[in-house]
């Protein structure tokens, strides 16, 4: 499975699925670098939301802020998906999600709790999840 790091990829990938780069708002110096330079994740911020969403994804340096809080270095495959796909989600299945302690890459959890366990995790929620991950295309 292929590993995600903060990375020009990575980025092309977010902006493919939804998310929008606010940079030039949160780092404006930042911003103006990239204007000149390349994307160095050593040495520079970004910053992203997703469309219609509060849902925000930021880049410190090397670390990824995630929008349910946490931070990773690297993201799986299916854990992009996971995170694309929870911000897919309508506010209230997102703050559902939440509430049961869920977080924004845990939807494969999700799935093989439901697969696991199907009368303990009947809830609509979670059938959303499960459906808006599906709907993601193998990313590669």
């Amino acid at each position: 499975m292929k590993t995600f790091k903060a990375s020009q990829e990575l980025i092309d990938i977010l902006l493919t699925y939804g998310f929008v780069e606010d940079t030039h708002i949160n780092y404006p110096e930042h911003a103006a670098r990239l204007k000149a330079d390349p994307y160095d994740p050593s040495h520079m911020k970004r910053h992203f939301v997703f469309k219609g969403t509060r849902e925000k994804l930021h880049f410190d340096y090397v670390n990824m802020y995630l929008p349910t809080g946490g931070n990773t270095m690297s993201f799986t495959t299916d854990e992009l998906k996971s995170l694309i796909a929870f911000c897919r989600l309508s506010a209230t299945d997102r703050t559902a999600l939440t509430d049961e302690r869920y977080q924004a890459l845990s939807i494969p959890e999700i799935i093989s709790d439901v697969k696991r366990h199907p009368y303990i995790y009947s809830k609509s929620v979670y059938k959303r999840a499960k459906l808006q991950f599906e709907k993601i295309p193998d990313i590669n």
